[in-house]
């Protein structure tokens, strides 16, 4: 008699993590999506890691996890600490073999997750999505033109200050495995837009694995992001601090 098929939540193993700050007007949507494609990605769970916010984020991620056979967990912060402070949070609490950070706007499109699981379980440590197609069309043209000027400065200034040879270190897309997660993300100080930079540079001073992988991206109105000369003071101050406390990549 031949042995019966496993069901698909066997083969599931990948924990998704996303930090969420007010974000009343769309998790519901992402997490009716990362649901709905569950079994292709592999999915063990969802964590929603909620950075303070003052909307009703918590109470929505808590009744999608109510109504769904797959595990939402709501982690909470006490206040908004950025983006850094919740992914940390986010990979304490995941137990998957694999951890998957993507934002709740789901601009970068967590279609990308079966090829990034391929290239992890050929050998790398990490996956980051990398908003440059292979054929050279940059995808962050879809942003608004401030957010474009503001994104070159940031790439010159990471650069000249802390290195890195990654096209694009702030593309929300990244997957590690939970062995590499939870070695570097509790080294990471930063808690704000660098945070990726951080990241990154400890993964490679542990001499992680780690490959790019161009991805589908667009760009989603409504972001948390305001660009202005406090943000830039910030994140040169970030950078220069991360130099300080990493080296230079």
């Amino acid at each position: 008699m031949p042995d019966s098929p496993q069901p698909a939540q066997a083969a599931a193993a990948v924990s998704v993590v996303i930090p969420a700050y007010n974000e009343e007007q769309r998790i519901t949507s992402t997490l009716d999506r990362l649901v709905a494609d569950a079994v292709p990605f592999r999915l063990l769970e969802i964590v929603v890691v909620d950075d303070g916010s003052s909307d009703r984020t918590a109470e929505l991620v808590t009744a999608s996890a109510n109504a769904s056979e797959l595990p939402i967990r709501l982690v909470q912060l006490p206040n908004n600490r950025g983006k850094g402070a919740a992914l940390r949070a986010g990979v304490t609490a995941a137990v998957g073999d694999y951890v998957v950070f993507v934002d709740a706007d789901l601009s970068a499109t967590p279609s990308a997750i079966p090829r990034a699981l391929d290239i992890i379980e050929a050998g790398a440590d990490v996956v980051i999505g990398t908003r440059l197609s292979a054929e050279g069309v940059d995808f962050r043209r879809t942003q608004p033109r401030i957010r474009q000027i503001s994104g070159h400065l940031f790439v010159l200034l990471r650069r000249l200050i802390v290195g890195l040879p990654y096209a694009d270190t702030q593309c929300p897309f990244k997957l590690f495995t939970r062995a590499a997660a939870q070695l570097v993300y509790p080294e990471v100080r930063t808690d704000g837009w660098s945070f990726d930079v951080e990241l990154l540079a400890r993964a490679r001073k542990h001499d992680l694995r780690i490959v790019e992988l161009p991805i589908l991206w667009g760009h989603v109105s409504g972001s948390q992001l305001h660009v202005g000369p406090r943000t830039a003071l910030s994140v040169i101050w970030e950078l220069i601090a991360i130099r300080t406390r990493v080296g230079r990549a």
